[in-house]
């Protein structure tokens, strides 16, 4: 499945300036209780796009992403990258 944090992204085909992370593992919101399931793809872009590089850069965080849902709601995910917790991993940049 596939996962945008601006679902203006959705069905575009130019994705340039974003990023495509993959889940290593089921990711339930905080708020819905709504699950992303182990492989699916995120569209990463705008501020949290750099939030990622930040991330990774530092080597040992965890952060909340913002994903637009198909119901036009938002929800907050918690992706780790933290040494034997890390539940996902950068797929392509899309330049």
């Amino acid at each position: 499945m596939k996962y945008y944090t601006n679902s203006k992204l959705k069905n575009q085909e130019d994705l340039q300036g974003t990023a495509t992370i993959i889940t290593y593992k089921d990711i339930q919101g905080k708020f819905s209780g709504d699950i992303i399931k182990k492989g699916s793809e995120i569209i990463v872009s705008g501020r949290q796009k750099e939030t990622l590089w930040d991330v990774i850069d530092d080597g040992n965080c965890e952060w909340d992403l913002i994903v637009d849902r198909d119901d036009n709601n938002r929800d907050c995910f918690t992706l780790s990258y933290v040494e034997g917790q890390t539940n996902f991993g950068v797929q392509s940049v899309n330049c």
